[in-house]
Parts: structure tokens; C-alpha cells; sequence
């Protein structure tokens, strides 16, 4: 195998019984992956489960990913899917709350610098919770396009194909979250 092996790579070695070949994967994908869970669910214990679910599919049936589509959509495609069903199973989705708790940082966490000075900090805190309520302010569909291009690094075609959208309502979506956004934000943005 190559020094720097692609996702398709990796795949192909782990159906061919190379089990280092998922690890790798995980490590890969798992702080994109996880981030998206625990942005959707909100709960850090939830996006735990659900990240397990995600990869357990991987080693149960390594057949499910096809070769033509590129790897990392078809995984945050499998991690919607499988948050959809966490949903379904609990009910609605979680609210975030601006500031975190023991098991997960909110974002004005987030925001905040770890060695500020005061009017640093201040600042920050600010800035977190000006985001935060900013975010808030948007639709889930809104939510979840945003979260996907800039967090996941997705491209919009492959979150058309993730979402089962066509490509228009993607953009459409995205431009109204960052109309949205730069509306609620304005000042910060400077």
C-alpha cells in the first residue's frame, strides 16, 4: 500500500483483511464525522452511539461502500442516515444550549480562546454567543447544508447526492444561511 493510501485504498485493503486499513479510516474521518453527530444530536453521549453505528456498518458490511462515489460523502450519508434513525427512535432533535456542559463543549466554548486576557475573553464569549444565536436563527435544512460545506468539507454536489436534493435547493439553501448569517453577524464580520 502507498505511504498516503486515498479512502478507496484503504477500503479495498480492509476487504482484502487488512484490519489496520479501517483504523486508518477511522482516524481519518472521525473528528469531521463526529463534529457533524454531535452538531445534529446536540448530546455527546448520542453522537457517540451513533458514530459507533457508523463505522459498525463499515466492518459488517464492507460491500456497502461503492467504489464510484467518493468515500467521505458516502460516510456522512451513512451518518445522517443512521441520525435520522436515532431521531425517529427518541424523537425530535436535541436543543443546543450556547454553553456546554460536562460531557460537550457549546460553542461559545468553542469560541473562546483557552489562555485570554480579559478583554480577550470578553470578546470571545461574545463572539460565541453572537454566533451561536446567529445559528439558531436558521431552519434545519439551513443548519444541516451549512454544517456539511463548512465543517465537513463537503462539496455542494455531494451533498445534493447525501441529501437526495438537486443541486439548486443545496445553493439555495446555503445562500439564504449565509444571507442569514452575514444579517445576524454584520458587525462581527468586519
Amino acid at each position: 500500500m502507498p505511504d498516503n493510501p486515498t479512502d478507496a485504498e484503504l477500503v479495498a485493503a480492509y476487504k482484502a483483511g487488512d484490519p489496520e486499513a479501517l483504523g486508518a479510516l477511522m482516524e481519518r474521518h472521525k473528528a469531521a464525522v463526529y463534529g457533524y453527530l454531535l452538531r445534529l444530536t446536540g448530546r455527546a453521549d448520542a453522537a457517540d452511539d451513533i458514530f459507533q453505528e457508523v463505522f459498525l456498518k463499515l466492518v459488517k458490511t464492507p460491500g456497502a461502500y461503492g467504489e464510484r462515489e467518493k468515500f467521505k460523502a458516502w460516510l456522512f450519508t451513512v451518518a445522517r442516515n443512521a441520525a435520522m434513525d436515532h431521531f425517529r427512535r427518541v424523537g425530535a432533535r436535541g436543543e443546543v444550549p450556547l454553553e456546554g456542559d460536562a460531557q460537550r463543549p457549546g460553542p461559545v466554548d468553542l469560541a473562546a480562546s483557552h489562555d485570554p486576557g480579559p478583554e480577550e475573553a470578553f470578546f470571545n464569549k461574545a463572539l460565541g454567543e453572537r454566533i451561536a444565536a446567529a445559528l439558531a436563527c436558521l431552519s434545519a435544512d439551513q443548519l444541516e447544508v451549512f454544517y456539511l460545506r463548512h465543517y465537513s468539507e463537503l462539496s455542494f454536489k455531494e451533498i445534493a447526492g447525501m441529501l437526495d436534493l438537486p443541486i439548486g435547493t443545496v445553493l439555495a439553501r446555503m445562500s439564504r444561511a449565509a444571507a442569514r448569517l452575514r444579517e445576524k453577524l454584520g458587525g462581527y464580520l468586519q
